[in-house]
């Protein structure tokens, strides 16, 4: 956790008014998070933070790569991402009914850590299907060999005789 403490930032000393901050996310950001979905990229983040008197206003814009592993041909490949994000962070007592938008901050608090907030926004740009990305022609960019080697070792599956024979039973009302 050593190597993420340039995403703490300490927001009691910060005066008001807005707060620009880069990072560049790489394999050992991941390896520190245990990250599962995501293990290797290459991700430039700019983060504007608008610090005003009773709350705190996270901008995110996050554009680089990250590896993927394709659920078709098994191969890796790069994944772009480019997204946007804004998170809320409010001065206070926690109230009693949930906010999405929105992460109260307790008095005892002087820091905001901003690494699962990025690897959050990383992994919820990642598709529910992984695969190569088409090319121009619109072809598939799956490694062939991959794809000829699953063919092959795909069993057929050989259907029992016995039930064959089970569907030709007509039954009479």
């Amino acid at each position: 956790m050593a190597s993420l403490v340039e995403y703490l930032i300490p927001y009691k000393g910060l005066s008001i008014g807005k707060h620009d901050y880069q990072y560049h996310v790489t394999d050992t950001f991941f390896e520190a998070l245990e990250s599962t979905l995501v293990e290797k990229g290459d991700l430039y983040v700019n983060l504007v933070l608008d610090k005003q008197s009773r709350l705190i206003t996270v901008d995110i814009h996050i554009k680089g790569h990250i590896k993927l592993l394709c659920d078709r041909c098994l191969d890796e490949f790069d994944f772009p991402i480019d997204s946007n994000y804004q998170q809320i962070y409010k001065f206070g007592a926690k109230p009693d009914r949930f906010e999405d938008d929105l992460i109260y901050l307790q008095d005892n608090d002087y820091q905001i850590d901003l690494s699962l907030l990025i690897l959050e926004n990383i992994i919820l740009e990642i598709p529910i299907k992984r695969v190569h990305p088409n090319d121009s022609n619109g072809k598939s960019t799956c490694s062939k060999t991959q794809l000829n080697l699953l063919k092959k070792f795909t069993k057929k599956s050989v259907v029992d005789p016995r039930w064959e024979a089970l569907k030709n039973i007509k039954f009479e009302d």
